[in-house]
């Protein structure tokens, strides 16, 4: 940086010139050397009363803009004077300004500051003691006319400059005593006759009115730059994930993050948006909570109180449900939410009456900063004011968990029920509940369907051995209901598969087999579950029911079944009829099964998620990489969302081996790290091993990719089509092909389980991206490229 900017500041050591001109929008800045050029001072040299406005969200890089001007600036001879206003600056007047100056005081003769006017180190020395030993006037008392405050600061700043050029660097403006501001006011109406740069950082929000009119007050003389950090380009972001993050994973963290480098490093540490789905949310590490907790060092008591019952609440929050939590009276809750909203820790919902935390970081540190005994008494009384009919049960079995309140069957009951309902969202959450269900009743004892609960849970959250063991007891012989045997049976399988036993698996599923009548519904579902069994180890695929010796043909489908389920059926068959080089019927499975699975939202794919697996593996062995990419990489965002530990392996390995294939080794390479990063959390030796095998195959041949995953355009024969779609997010290809299929925003926000507004927004981004002006240019767009897979509507 310094270099970059060595001829810059030489000149304006040596130059002056008039104000240039005020923007009349912010200028979106990377560096410090663009404040600089477009303030005109790189060609024209110093000039006296520039003001540089940095605003911008927390975290979002005001910071670091000034601290580059300042090191550039302290590089080539300039006098730097920083400060940042904190909450103990905030308690002296003009804390600000003194904080900035004081050293530079120190050495001041004040004879030449008295120079500029009888009487200015006198008005200066209550701000600095060292003044007052040698102020040749008496020293007014405190407080003192500000305006004559005002005046002598400004021929301190012109004193202070006549050695050389000044910048003075207020960082955190919005958090400035209001003697300061004032004074800010009064040196932007009226700036310094000399080489002064004043240059401030402060939040988009109006910290005080005289600082957010000033530069349309000022806008016709010029003088002030009005300046945002830009948001990060996709290769700054990129270089800031960790490598064995899927590129779907890495698209979450950016759509999240907005471009706004503070959370995206925040998300990276944590590997997570904190909350985005799940009731689990990581703490924060200690220095990092530090940081995020600098935001609330101005709180008030009663500030404290409301915004750590709103990190216990389930977002959006009214107001009459924090004063409950935080057991405080009207008065004080106006007051406090008043104060929370100016310091921009809590902000309306889309319903102006409800609320919800700025950003998820800040909802985590008021959390984390509770004591324990505190929040044991606030999730008790967060349940019992959610015991009431029609509450979510999820939402009151985080209290029911944490809290010390009802701890009875009727608690237990609530437990089991939001575990159920939380299965295929957050399955190590559901493990959680259960435990704490099952601590609430009496005597400890389980339920067959509860067992089976626990069981399906622990596998889904990569605890495979314990599956096992807790699923046991439900496959023996004397177990009273067939069909809960049924289901225990293909879970152990599927924990035996993954454990890298299929030889048990299949044992099991055959024995059942021999048990049950051919045609039955349930003896088609064990059928189905030895074809995926057989597909997933590569074994011939049977077409007759083992351990029972006839030819039954292929199990039925449920002609009732939910779409997702009869997708996933489907999908299977379609790669059993590929192995058996049956191109026809494997096309048509295919088709079938993408229309089933496209159309449904997330939430019921989730629990037929392994269709979406077979189907992107039918759409490569037929040819459609681009498609069968596109299906794996739902997959993946499904499973890494949701925390369905063992399939983001399944998909990540799938998606590194078509990458592979396809040319884009930094693409495999990244997903094989992904893949063995999630495989370490599992139980399974086998499944560990897959993917350090896969892993060490694509390292040696990984190169740099601005975006991880990325495909490279010449798999493609749409050209120009093909480019314009790789600028798409991970979510603008989804919206993108559904509209190609024909769907409504309506639809399209039901499938994508978001509001209809965002939706819209998403179509105006794609519109934008692709350069077309119509719904129909878009599928025309997708159908011409098989990136997006072939989009049919139903």
């Amino acid at each position: 940086m310094a270099e970059t900017l060595e001829a810059v500041f030489m000149e304006l050591s040596s130059q002056r010139t008039s104000p240039s001109p005020t923007r009349t929008s912010p200028l979106p800045a990377r560096s410090a050397k663009e404040i600089v050029t477009a303030l005109g001072l790189d060609a024209a040299g110093a000039a006296g009363g520039h003001v540089v406005e940095i605003t911008g969200d927390r975290w979002s890089g005001k910071t670091t803009l000034l601290e580059g001007l300042c090191s550039a600036a302290a590089g080539h001879g300039w006098t730097v004077a920083a400060s940042a206003a904190s909450p103990a600056t905030a308690q002296a007047p003009f804390g600000l300004f003194v904080e900035a100056l004081e050293d530079l005081v120190e050495h001041l003769d004040p004879d030449r500051l008295d120079g500029h006017g009888s009487g200015q180190a006198a008005w200066l020395a209550p701000l600095f003691p060292v003044l007052a030993a040698t102020a040749r006037d008496v020293v007014p008392p405190v407080p003192a006319d500000t305006y004559r405050i005002w005046r002598s600061m400004r021929a301190l700043l012109r004193t202070l400059a006549a050695d050389g050029p000044l910048l003075l660097a207020l960082d955190d403006v919005h958090q400035a005593d209001r003697a300061s501001l004032q004074l800010l006011g009064h040196l932007r109406e009226h700036p310094v006759d000399g080489p002064v740069v004043i240059a401030l950082t402060s939040r988009d929000r109006p910290a005080d009115p005289t600082l957010h009119d000033m530069p349309a007050r000022r806008s016709a003389r010029g003088g002030v730059l009005r300046v945002r950090p830009a948001p990060l380009t996709e290769e700054e972001a990129i270089a800031l994930l960790p490598e064995d993050l899927s590129r779907v994973h890495c698209e979450t963290l950016l759509d999240e993050s907005r471009g706004n480098p503070g959370l995206l490093r925040a998300f990276a540490r944590l590997r997570q948006v904190p909350g985005l789905t799940g009731a689990w949310v990581p703490p924060l590490p200690p220095d990092l909570l530090a940081d995020v907790l600098r935001d609330f060092r101005s709180l008030s008591a009663e500030g404290w109180q409301v915004v750590r019952a709103a990190a216990v609440l389930h977002e959006p929050f009214a107001p009459d449900d924090l004063k409950e939590i935080a057991q405080v009276d009207d008065a004080p809750l106006w007051r406090a939410l008043d104060e929370l909203m100016h310091e921009e820790l809590l902000r309306p919902d889309e319903l102006a009456w409800q609320l919800r935390f700025a950003n998820p970081l800040l909802r985590v540190a008021a959390y984390q900063s509770a004591g324990p005994g505190w929040l044991l008494g606030a999730h008790a009384q967060a349940a019992r004011m959610l015991d009431r009919p029609g509450s979510s049960s999820a939402h009151l079995a985080r209290h029911l968990e944490r809290g010390a309140a009802l701890r009875d069957e009727s608690g237990a009951r609530v437990l089991w029920d939001a575990a159920a309902r939380r299965l295929w969202q957050d399955p190590a959450q559901a493990v959680s509940w259960i435990r704490a269900a099952q601590a609430s009743r009496a005597g400890g004892g389980t339920e067959p369907r509860e067992q089976l609960l626990l069981g399906k849970s622990l596998a889904l959250a990569g605890r495979l051995t314990a599956s096992l063991t807790t699923l046991g007891p439900l496959c023996e012989s004397g177990a009273e209901e067939t069909g809960l045997r049924v289901e225990a049976a293909q879970w152990r399988a599927r924990a035996y598969r993954l454990l890298g036993r299929p030889d048990r698996a299949h044992a099991e599923l055959d024995s059942l087999l021999g048990e049950l009548a051919p045609g039955s519904v349930l003896r088609d579902e064990v059928r189905h579950a030895v074809i995926e069994l057989t597909l997933h180890t590569r074994r011939p695929v049977p077409s007759t029911g083992e351990g029972a010796g006839e030819d039954e043909g292929e199990p039925a489908i449920p002609a009732g079944a939910p779409a997702a389920l009869r997708g996933r059926l489907l999908a299977q068959l379609a790669v059993a009829a590929v192995r058996g080089d049956q191109q026809g019927p494997a096309e048509q499975r295919a088709l079938s099964a993408r229309q089933l699975l496209d159309a449904a939202p997330d939430c019921e794919v989730a629990g037929e998620l392994e269709g979406l697996y077979w189907l992107a593996t039918a759409e490569a062995a037929l040819g459609r990489p681009g498609a069968a990419c596109t299906h794996y990489e739902r997959g993946l965002r499904i499973a890494e969302t949701r925390r369905l530990t063992p399939h983001v392996p399944l998909f990540a390995m799938a998606l590194s081996a078509l990458q592979r294939h396809t040319g884009d080794e930094a693409g495999a390479a990244r997903h094989a790290a992904c893949a063995e990063a999630v495989a370490a959390a599992t139980d399974s030796e086998h499944l560990r091993e897959q993917a350090l095998r896969l892993r060490r195959e694509t390292a040696a041949g990984a190169g740099g990719a601005a975006l991880p995953g990325r495909r490279r355009p010449a798999d493609d024969a749409a050209g120009g089509t093909t480019v314009a779609l790789e600028g798409l997010s991970r979510r603008e290809k989804e919206v993108a092909l559904l509209v190609s299929a024909g769907r409504t925003n309506q639809q399209i926000a039901r499938v994508l389980e978001l509001s209809h507004k965002t939706v819209e927004t998403y179509l105006g981004r794609i519109f934008q991206k692709l350069q077309v002006q119509s719904r129909a240019e878009v599928a025309a767009m997708v159908g011409r490229s098989d990136r997006l897979g072939v989009a049919v509507g139903s």
